[in-house]
């Protein structure tokens, strides 16, 4: 089984708990609504260090993981040529693949602001080829993300039209 490793020297950013409680909730929700809409029964949202959501259709098992991009607002901006997911990630990814159920699927929901749309991402994505360095200008320091071209990834409507 190919699993990720942790990356030696690699900046890992610190829990912020502003952040969390601004985000998690409201991204659970979008997410689970969204799964709910599209013929979800919702297992768990319960906060326990693993997987943001446990839903389950037509009897497969399927694993959500949520997270904010509160700088994306409107369309997606050409410019910003991938997604990128914090390589921190990486245990929820080892953790899917160990746990090896058949007919489980584990998906990574990027949010957009106003939490109108999301990117979804299948975690078979998530290749050792995507991991890349960069330099983050406005924390002055350099972190490894997974970067998924967003032509690759699917762009899902969170929100159904009133």
């Amino acid at each position: 089984m190919n699993t990720f490793k942790p990356i030696k020297g690699a900046y890992t950013r610190k829990f912020r708990p502003y952040s969390y409680a601004k985000n998690d909730g409201v991204a659970k929700e979008a997410v689970s609504g969204y799964l709910i809409n599209n013929g979800h029964t919702i297992l768990s949202t319960e906060e326990d260090y693993s997987f943001d959501i446990k839903s389950e259709k037509n009897g497969n098992t399927y694993y959500s993981e949520v997270e904010m991009k509160r700088q994306w607002f409107g369309d997606w901006l050409p410019s910003w040529k991938e997604i990128r997911i914090p390589y921190r990630k990486f245990k929820l990814l080892n953790k899917f693949k160990e746990m090896n159920e058949k007919d489980a699927f584990f998906n990574f929901y990027v949010i957009r602001g106003d939490m109108e749309y999301a990117w979804r991402i299948k975690d078979y994505q998530f290749t050792p080829e995507t991991v890349q360095e960069i330099y983050l200008s406005n924390a002055r320091r350099y972190e490894y993300f997974f970067h998924i071209p967003y032509q690759e990834a699917e762009l899902v409507q969170l929100k159904e039209d009133k």
